[in-house]
């Protein structure tokens, strides 16, 4: 099907764009063996094409940062009144975030043959990364992305669509907590909490309870982190990369990745910020610092690259939680589960949980991880198992760097610390 770019009167048409970009690469040769580089009036009309929307989301990212409302939607289709009103919420919800940075830019143009049969010759569908940097959440800016579709009327160019790209962009886009309806947030000393709108007694014991989670993090965790914790807990089953209507349905909360640089923006893995929490929608009125000790413990580890094992990773948070339930409730319950993860969980299991299959798995992973981190704890002190786990975090991009690091930094093994584990006699 044929979309047409109008631009200076120029209509280019995706087989049009093909055939030029084929004539390109076959271009006749200059006898100094250089393509001729005189530009086409198609990609000019690209250009031109290029130019007009990304003055579009110039204007949108400057309308949020003024709270001008009106230029926010100057250019969104006015036949398409559920968009309109959608975007009236978006609005509203990016003001009340505050951003400290924010813009919109194009990555590529995509095509798809459903897309252009309902919104006609005139469609531009196209691939935006929004980088924006939350106050006192994000250490540096963050990138996450967007599908937009684009059409031309009247010799201007309109959006008229938000989602059609929705399923073909990376896991949680166009799914960040200001795109699921209105919403209202709470703050506190490095606490950052968003609820639907008028939710505000339970975002504000959720405040509560994230800062005497933080609080226990900055408590049993050596590592210096200054960073702040930023809790999702909408009425929604997927937010970001969590979907607890899928295989997370048992998960309480989730921390999801942040990145500077999106999976396959710069390199393969892309580069990790930092990580944001999400609360399971069922589980919102259970949250309290025990759950969000461990998720931010997460968030403060986020940062460090992401490479270390599950085990470790659940197990350090694990090691945190259950040194505030050992404040509180003294070392009789912690004892208590911890004889039951010997006595039960490790007879049920052969190695250290591996990272496939980790959170499928029905044994009792989280107490087996948190028992090996508090054995390494033990025999190493934990300002040594602090250092193993960002070493692991930044570094352990294979198993054979696992083993290396593991190996160097405890004298152990993946194999060794499991032997280790099963004449393991707690101290009480």
């Amino acid at each position: 099907m044929a979309v047409a770019l109008v631009c200076g009167g120029v209509v280019y048409t995706v087989g049009e764009r093909h055939e030029d970009a084929r004539a390109r690469s076959v271009a006749p040769q200059t006898p100094g063996g250089s393509q001729s580089t005189k530009p086409s009036k198609t990609a000019a009309a690209v250009a031109a094409l290029r130019v007009a929307i990304d003055t579009i989301l110039l204007r949108r990212a400057q309308a949020v940062q003024t709270g001008n409302e009106p230029l926010f939607l100057a250019d969104i289709d006015p036949a398409n009144k559920k968009l309109v009103a959608a975007q009236k919420v978006l609005f509203a919800n990016l003001v009340e975030i505050g951003f400290t940075e924010l813009g919109y830019s194009q990555a590529e143009e995509r095509f798809n043959p459903a897309v252009l049969q309902a919104h006609g010759r005139t469609t531009y569908l196209v691939r935006v990364l929004m980088r924006y940097q939350i106050p006192k959440v994000d250490i540096t800016p963050v990138t996450t992305e967007l599908g937009y579709t684009f059409v031309s009327q009247a010799g201007r160019w309109v959006l008229t669509d938000d989602d059609d790209l929705d399923n073909d962009l990376g896991p949680g886009a166009h799914q960040e907590a200001w795109d699921l309806g209105r919403i209202e947030v709470l703050r506190g000393p490095r606490v950052l909490v968003v609820v639907e709108k008028g939710d505000t007694k339970r975002g504000r014991a959720i405040v509560t309870e994230a800062s005497e989670g933080l609080a226990e993090v900055s408590a049993y965790w050596p590592r210096k982190w200054r960073g702040s914790v930023f809790v999702i807990a909408l009425d929604e089953t997927n937010v970001r990369d969590a979907r607890f209507a899928d295989e997370d349905i048992e998960s309480a909360a989730s921390a999801g990745s942040t990145f500077s640089s999106l999976p396959g923006q710069d390199t393969a893995d892309g580069t990790v910020a930092g990580a944001y929490i999400v609360i399971n929608p069922n589980e919102r009125d259970r949250v309290d610092e025990i759950l969000l000790s461990h998720e931010t413990t997460h968030v403060a580890t986020a940062d460090l690259g992401g490479y270390e094992p599950l085990w470790l990773a659940e197990g350090a948070a694990e090691y945190v939680s259950w040194r505030g339930i050992e404040a509180i409730s003294g070392p009789g319950e912690v004892g208590k589960w911890e004889q039951d993860v010997i006595d039960e969980a490790l007879p049920a299991m052969s190695s250290l949980p591996d990272d496939a299959g980790f959170y499928q798995n029905s044994t009792d992973v989280y107490g087996v991880s948190w028992l090996a981190v508090r054995y390494l704890v033990q025999r190493l002190g934990l300002d040594h198992v602090e250092d193993l786990y960002e070493d692991m975090a930044m570094h352990g991009t294979d198993q054979a760097s696992r083993d290396r690091i593991l190996l160097s930094r405890s004298g152990l093994t993946e194999a060794t610390l499991w032997t280790s584990l099963q004449t393991y006699q707690p101290q009480r």
